[in-house]
């Protein structure tokens, strides 16, 4: 359930966003031509001044109303649907910490995707639908102290 209002999008966290793809061959900056097909899960953080506005740039990105281009996950999105977002409200960096705590659920993830500033072995994951508790388990595991409690919405609660 949504415990913010869609103008609040200042509200900083880390977040998932769930990817389904028909089967993509699709080039992903310098990892190159990378085949996907299924449902993936993609770690990202929205601790900038912008927070929760990252989001809405990734559905008008997957939604073709602005292009794409800039991070890895761009490619995923521009290509397939999304279909779930979760985020945890928080001031911390947790982006990291929950990608790995995520290989330890979902197994190794897409070798170098959307890590290209840190030194995880990939912040993509492949997801079958019926794991939602894995990722709620995740997020919770990786909460600290005065973090807001994770949350979902379907993408269509933006527009």
């Amino acid at each position: 359930m949504v415990t913010t209002q869609k103008n609040n999008l200042r509200l900083k966290g880390v977040y998932l966003l769930q990817i389904e793809l028909s089967e993509e061959d699709l080039e992903v900056g310098s990892l190159g031509s990378i085949s996907f097909e299924g449902h993936y899960i993609y770690v990202g953080s929205a601790l900038g001044g912008g927070g929760l506005a990252r989001v809405k740039r990734h559905l008008e990105v997957n939604r073709g109303i602005k292009s794409g281009g800039h991070w890895h996950v761009d490619s995923l999105l521009e290509k397939g649907e999304l279909k779930r977002i979760w985020v945890l409200p928080t001031e911390n960096d947790l982006e990291c910490k929950l990608a790995r705590a995520l290989r330890r659920r979902l197994g190794d993830g897409v070798e170098g995707f959307g890590s290209s500033d840190c030194d995880c072995p990939s912040h993509l994951f492949p997801f079958e639908e019926e794991e939602d508790g894995k990722l709620l388990s995740a997020m919770r595991k990786v909460r600290g102290e005065g973090d807001g409690a994770p949350f979902s919405f379907d993408p269509d609660w933006f527009f």
